[in-house]
C-alpha cells in the first residue's frame, strides 16, 4: 500500500474510533473540509470543532460513529480518492444510508484537502 493510501486509512481509523487527535495529526494546518452541499471548514482548529464530539454527539450532528465501508482506494498523484457506504444514526433515532466518495488531496505526506460527495440510499428510516 503507497504512503498516501495508509494515510487515509490512519484518517478513517481515526473517525471510526474517535481519535480526533489521530485525525487532525494527518491535515495540513490550512486544511479544506467539504462535505459538498452541507458543510465547508478551513483551518486545523475549525476541523476540530466539527470533529470533536460533544455531549455525546459525533460531528455534524450524529449520534453514533458511522459504520464505514471501503470499497476502492485509487491514487493519481497527489490525490487518493476512497469509494464505499457508510451508515449511521442520526439525534432523531432515524438510520440513515448513503455511497460515498471521498477526493483526499496532499501536500507532502499531510491531507491538504478532503472533499466529500454523499448519495443517499434511502430517506432516513426510524431506528
Amino acid at each position: 500500500m503507497s504512503k498516501h493510501k495508509a494515510i487515509v486509512e490512519r484518517y478513517r481509523d481515526g473517525v471510526l474510533s474517535g481519535d480526533h487527535e489521530q485525525v487532525l495529526s494527518l491535515v495540513t494546518d490550512d486544511v479544506v473540509w467539504e462535505s459538498l452541499g452541507q458543510l465547508r471548514v478551513q483551518g486545523k482548529d475549525a476541523l476540530r470543532g466539527v470533529v470533536q464530539n460533544k455531549d455525546g454527539v459525533a460531528a455534524q450532528g450524529v449520534v453514533q460513529r458511522p459504520r464505514i465501508t471501503v470499497d476502492r482506494l485509487i491514487e493519481e498523484g497527489d490525490t487518493v480518492v476512497a469509494t464505499g457506504r457508510a451508515a449511521l444514526v442520526l439525534p432523531t433515532g432515524a438510520s440513515a444510508e448513503f455511497l460515498f466518495c471521498d477526493v483526499f488531496t496532499f501536500v507532502g505526506d499531510a491531507i491538504s484537502h478532503l472533499e466529500s460527495y454523499k448519495v443517499p440510499l434511502a430517506p432516513p428510516q426510524q431506528g
